[in-house]
């Protein structure tokens, strides 16, 4: 879909009800509302999973993505809530926005990445009028932590599903590799990102019954129910053999800008 030409249709849409209405003293704010809401209706995406789809190839195949920044800008969170209304959709609309987000903020100011605090925590992103930051996204919607920001409260997720960690690219060489996900298979999806990741970063010395893997693991142990839940994963994914309670140590992260890493 183009949205460039999506979004001038729109302004073309404004300009023509602007122009063409003559208010009446009773009618005026009822025909500037219904003009309000048709407009809203036009800018809103049929599918927002789509769009979240279509944003990440944008970016991929090097296609223009202001007028996404600009949907994502306008989007009326009520109807956002709505349309986000199963645990599937939500993973991958967000995933799919926040991959989308952090590459555009790479694309449009490179330099940026080099105080990667400011990076995630600046609330320089706009969605459906409110400043927002990476951080926020991350923190506070997929892993469902504590927020004061209003679409972080609306958008939270009541349940962590610790496998986003395996799917979030935040721009880095230690970053997992970027995918877009869809609800109809987002479970397999993401259990085979967690295999992914977990078989690449990993490895296990049985000398000395040492397991190796990445500082991720470490800053988000909670999220994965601490060591034990980490050894546990490893075991799954034929990192560990079952019979085995190693010692772990963590590879520190390699932050060096690797952008646009897609599988």
């Amino acid at each position: 879909m183009n949205y460039s030409r999506f979004i001038s249709a729109v302004c073309l849409f404004i300009c023509i009800i602007i122009s063409s209405c003559v208010f009446s003293e009773d009618s005026s704010l009822t025909k500037l509302n219904e003009s309000i809401q048709q407009t809203n209706e036009l800018l809103y995406p049929k599918d927002i999973v789509y769009f979240s789809q279509d944003f990440y190839l944008a970016i991929r195949y090097n296609d223009p993505i202001v007028a996404y920044l600009d949907t994502l800008s306008r989007l009326d969170l009520n109807k956002l809530s709505n349309d986000l209304n199963t645990q599937n959709v939500k993973l991958a609309f967000w995933i799919n926005i926040y991959n989308s987000l952090v590459q555009s903020k790479l694309i449009l100011d490179e330099k940026s990445f080099h105080d990667q605090g400011l990076f995630f925590k600046k609330q320089d992103l706009t969605l459906g009028g409110f400043k927002i930051s990476l951080d926020e996204i991350e923190h506070g919607i997929l892993r469902g932590k504590k927020s004061d920001h209003r679409v972080a409260i609306k958008f939270r997720l009541d349940e962590l599903d610790n496998r986003i960690h395996f799917t979030m690219n935040c721009g880095a060489y230690s970053c997992p590799a970027i995918a877009y996900y869809k609800p109809e298979t987002i479970q397999e999806e993401l259990s085979l990102a967690e295999n992914v990741f977990t078989q690449s970063s990993s490895s296990y010395d049985s000398n000395s019954n040492v397991l190796t893997t990445s500082e991720l693991f470490n800053w988000f142990k909670d999220d994965f129910n601490g060591e034990k839940g980490i050894i546990d994963l490893m075991k799954r994914n034929n990192v560990v053999p079952s019979n085995v309670t190693p010692e772990i140590k963590y590879e520190s992260y390699n932050w060096g800008l690797k952008s646009k890493n897609y599988k």
